[in-house]
């Protein structure tokens, strides 16, 4: 992939998603972007490869045609009950000969961070630096050319299971597509739809997706907690089929006509003819009622995510309130139900900060996968940089070593 060029897909439960975006100067131009209803993939899990690759496969090549490129690599998004996180810390001694911190310290403490004893079926994901400790100062945000005897790091680790991995790697290869790069899907998300402010005060980013949610919590500009709610979208479209006792293809039609997520948004006298059985007559459903089969889910889906942020500390002392998204968040009402939940400020979030084809994607379904171009570029840009800087510093030893050897 060239570095210019930044293609991502979105691997979802309900669909797939493609982009093609250039970043120059500063800023992510959309050049292509497609979607695909999915098939082979149920709550995040892939349980049919070929099936899977035929949806990919169309959405890349419509995404390929609207840019004018062949593609043959791309980011990935990854979610599902499998993936885990936890923090751990890692600690490392600065040579007393030295005692200046380098890059290559840097990378060693987060290494030594990031040795935990995993299940041999899981792999890590991300390692993601959070705090440096420079002796016994906390809080460190760059400890690079600091002086030091002993340096810390706190890290984010993210896991995903091996065997998901590699089946999502062999259905990029059906297609002929060079698999780059995998992103936990929130993380993902917060890079498209999260302000810089709101990262450094706290906020929880909630990605309600068709077949299950996930969500990260940030502070002070890191992630702090990620997770996975195994229920989404789909959940409620099955709770509706059971209430009102339809298919399941007439209840996903029900609830995006009529879905409300919260019951007091629907008159009383409301009343909607469920779609496919005007054959029969029709039937009327009081739009109430339909209201009242759907907030009890969403109330349990931010319960859920609630349980598992409650326990962090930086959960209490969130400035930036809740932002949510993905295709589920469109509902409405869901930003009330999250609000009452979490009894904290809710706003939608949206990709921001493009040019291009930006109206495309200004939706919340696309949030994931343009957050993975955003997040994929970040990458390449630090790696540059740090190429650079470690250039710099090498250039500079092999100066001082003939200097030196000039006086021996």
């Amino acid at each position: 992939m060239h570095p210019e060029f930044i293609v991502s897909v979105d691997f979802g439960t309900t669909k797939i998603a493609a982009t093609v975006g250039e970043y120059l100067d500063g800023q992510m131009k959309i050049i292509g972007a497609a979607s695909r209803p999915s098939a082979g993939i149920r709550k995040g899990m892939i349980i049919d490869i070929e099936d899977a690759a035929a949806c990919v496969g169309e959405a890349v090549e419509q995404a390929e045609k609207m840019a004018g490129l062949d593609i043959e690599g791309v980011c990935a998004g990854i979610s599902g009950p499998h993936v885990r996180s936890i923090n751990s810390r890692g600690m490392v001694t600065i040579p007393s000969d030295r005692g200046e911190v380098t890059y290559a310290d840097v990378e060693r403490v987060t290494e030594a961070a990031g040795n935990i004893i995993l299940p041999a079926d899981m792999e890590i994901l991300h390692t993601i630096p959070l705090d440096f400790m420079v002796d016994k100062q906390r809080g460190i945000s760059d400890p690079t050319g600091m002086h030091a005897s002993r340096l810390g790091v706190e890290v984010h680790i993210v896991t995903a299971q091996t065997a998901f991995i590699e089946n999502l790697r062999r259905v990029f290869e059906r297609v002929g597509i060079e698999m780059i790069n995998t992103v936990f899907q929130p993380i993902a998300c917060a890079h498209a739809v999260v302000k810089d402010e709101e990262m450094a005060s706290g906020c929880l980013v909630i990605d309600v997706g068709g077949g299950i949610t996930d969500y990260a919590l940030y502070h002070g500009g890191f992630v702090r907690v990620s997770g996975v709610i195994p229920a989404g979208g789909e959940n409620i479209t099955r709770d509706i089929a059971i209430g009102l006792r339809i298919p399941e293809s007439v209840a996903n039609d029900v609830k995006l006509k009529y879905g409300l997520a919260l019951e007091s948004l629907a008159g009383e006298d409301e009343i909607v003819l469920l779609p496919g059985e005007q054959e029969n007559g029709g039937r009327e459903v009081r739009k109430k009622i339909i209201a009242a089969i759907i907030e009890p889910r969403c109330e349990e889906i931010f319960e859920m995510v609630k349980n598992a942020v409650s326990s962090s500390p930086w959960f209490e002392t969130m400035g930036g309130g809740v932002v949510l998204t993905g295709g589920g968040s469109k509902l409405m009402g869901m930003k009330s139900v999250a609000g009452q939940v979490f009894d904290l400020p809710v706003r939608k979030g949206l990709p921001d900060g493009l040019s291009g084809l930006s109206e495309v994607v200004a939706d919340e379904i696309w949030s994931a996968v343009v957050g993975l171009m955003f997040f994929e570029s970040d990458r390449i840009n630090k790696e540059a940089s740090r190429k650079r800087h470690g250039g710099s510093f090498r250039l500079m030893l092999d100066r001082i070593r003939k200097i030196a050897s000039l006086f021996l």
